[in-house]
């Protein structure tokens, strides 16, 4: 899928556009109608824009933009809804449905939730729409042996409080994207954990305060681990957090990179812009294969 939504802006007012181009919507209209198998409510919990400044927490950057993407998403199937919601004026709802950042999506469907914190924007809106399409499916394409994981962590559950399943991923690289779908599937496999996935680059402030310095972090109840992991990884920690044992699953790959906001990672484009248009041909060399390089 290759769908791109429009660069973003920090003034809400701004954003009355569609985010989507007509050709990526009408791919991404072909992907619902193909994929969508039960309904699915979306609900956009965002908060207005404000000049004066709060260290206690970030801005709501691009909560109109997300209000409208979800909008022109609902467009596209009938078996969608969309309900927008002000965080502020709807506190007690907010905190009912576990939300305490805005913008995020609250995406249901067949008594199945996940929160998506942040706009998934880059590499993640392909990833956003796995997700939400994955929670309508009425069978998981899944093996029999995550199938057995999966039963083991309803079981250890039982009717208790579900595992809280944190995800904090960037938009800039395709491990992020990954994950975020990989922890897709785990909300939509079991009401046995609450999954939300936050796109963190956003929320500096919230960064700091939960000491992201590297990305992915993934936090289980509390517990918290940096790097990747695959599917049946995260669902054997899951069922050892269920179970209160304090094994720790070995990965195959647990590599990680530097967090980066968004607001440093749009000066540092800036400035390679710059540097790039202040080069003259003197300045490059070219390559065997082509390649421009600085001298």
């Amino acid at each position: 899928m290759s769908e791109k939504i429009i660069s973003t802006s920090t003034d809400d007012n701004k954003s009355t556009e569609n985010s989507l181009s007509r050709e990526a919507e009408a791919q991404l209209a072909s992907t619902l109608q193909q994929n969508i198998q039960r309904r699915l409510s979306l609900d956009v919990w965002s908060r207005p824009t404000s000049s004066i400044y709060r260290s206690d927490r970030d801005d709501a950057r691009h909560g109109m933009e997300m209000t409208n993407l979800v909008r022109q998403i609902t467009s596209l199937h009938e078996a969608i809804s969309f309900t927008p919601y002000d965080i502020d004026t709807f506190a007690k709802r907010a905190e009912q449905d576990f939300v305490t950042v805005a913008p995020t999506i609250v995406a249901r469907s067949a008594g199945h939730s996940i929160r998506l914190v942040g706009i998934p924007a880059g590499t993640l809106f392909p990833a956003f729409i796995d997700v939400i399409v994955s929670l309508t499916y009425l069978s998981l394409p899944l093996d029999d042996e995550i199938y057995q994981v999966i039963a083991k962590i309803e079981s250890a559950v039982n009717n208790g409080s579900p595992v809280e399943v944190e995800l904090f991923v960037t938009p800039y690289d395709d491990i992020s994207s990954r994950l975020y779908g990989i922890f897709g599937v785990v909300a939509a496999a079991t009401k046995s954990v609450r999954v939300t996935i936050t796109e963190i680059a956003e929320f500096p402030i919230l960064a700091k305060n939960r000491l992201i310095e590297q990305v992915p972090v993934v936090t289980l109840n509390g517990h918290r681990f940096i790097g990747v992991w695959a599917l049946h990884e995260i669902l054997h920690q899951i069922l050892h957090i269920a179970k209160s044992e304090d094994e720790i699953v070995v990965r195959e790959e647990s590599f990680s990179g530097p967090y980066v906001s968004e607001d440093d990672a749009l000066k540092l484009v800036s400035e390679q812009s710059q540097t790039n248009s202040n080069m003259t041909s003197s300045d490059l060399k070219e390559t065997d294969s082509g390649l421009l390089i600085p001298r």
